[in-house]
């Protein structure tokens, strides 16, 4: 049997809060029913407040937590008691009941090779050849996103972007300068607020949303951008033992005998002369090594607070 009616009581309830934290109400319901053997989840149901409803004075406050226990020891009163606060950034729901992605920024200090100064200039000696060996401290500013699938496309995404770089400006940095790695998967069920139904108003006029036992099966996957200020291309010195001449590849000969120690080159594959120091290959670009893929079409702009 459906319960008999319900009403909102103000007894336990109240608006609490500390100083940088979010603030929080407790409401509560009496519920009565027929008979103490009703189904417990009909009487929740009876109160049409649902998982994430807004509360009516604060709607960044949401129903996060309930109890529900009878009252008497007849079972035949019960009091449904709902707490409304912010959810934390792993909580919040869009309106189609799935979680919002977002996204966590890490930093700390790896060591990488060296060959330019802080100006951007190739490390040289005084004779002009490039100085090896070198190492220095980069500073690391990594992206960590959280992101929800309904489906198995996370599977294409993690085979597509995955050990890709950004083919576009991406957290306010150029192409070439973000890579992506896949981490993890795995499933989670939540509470399937989209399909909650609406009420347009309790007793005493507070607006409010229905609940639902439905749930979602998702797929919670977190993914990895880190940044390298160099771009992720591969950037070998130009050099070698054999040059281009006349569109055939030779041994470099100096003084009637080949080269024991590689030699710089020219773009167009001939020896450099006296004792010029080398470029990097390709006119200076490097060699790219990742596919590209357009990282704010896929996974948005990070952020921490939007807008700010």
């Amino acid at each position: 049997m459906p319960p008999i009616g319900w009403r909102r009581v103000l007894d336990g309830t109240g608006l609490s809060g500390k100083v940088g934290e979010p603030l929080r109400y407790d409401e509560a319901w009496l519920i009565r029913n027929t008979s103490p053997l009703d189904s417990k989840l009909s009487l929740l149901k009876a109160v049409p407040v649902g998982w994430y409803s807004a509360h009516w004075e604060n709607s960044a406050c949401k129903a996060m937590e309930f109890k529900l226990a009878p009252t008497t020891k007849e079972g035949l009163l019960w009091r449904l008691d709902v707490a409304f606060y912010p959810p934390p950034k792993a909580a919040e729901l869009k309106s189609t009941g799935v979680p919002e992605d977002f996204w966590e920024r890490a930093g700390g200090v790896s060591t990488v090779p060296a060959f330019k100064d802080k100006d951007g200039t190739m490390i040289v000696n005084s004779a002009g050849d490039p100085v090896e060996g070198l190492q220095r401290e980069r500073d690391e500013r990594d992206w960590t996103l959280t992101k929800y699938y309904t489906s198995d496309a996370w599977k294409t995404d993690a085979k597509d972007y995955s050990g890709s770089v950004s083919s576009d400006t991406f957290d306010g940095e150029s192409a070439g300068k973000w890579k992506c790695y896949f981490k993890t998967a795995k499933r989670r069920e939540v509470q399937n607020v989209s399909r909650n139904k609406t009420a347009s108003s309790d007793t005493e006029g507070e607006p409010v949303a229905g609940g639902t036992d439905e749930t979602l099966v998702l797929v919670e996957t977190v993914w990895e951008f880190r940044f390298d200020p160099d771009t992720w291309k591969s950037m070998p010195w130009d050099v070698g033992f054999h040059e281009i001449v006349s569109g055939q590849r030779k041994v470099i000969v100096v003084d009637g005998k080949p080269v024991k120690q590689p030699v710089a080159l020219n773009a167009n594959g001939t020896a450099k002369t006296g004792n010029s120091p080398p470029s990097v290959i390709r006119n200076g670009e490097g060699a790219k090594l990742y596919p590209e893929k357009n990282f704010t079409a896929k996974f948005g702009s990070p952020f921490i607070v939007q807008g700010a």
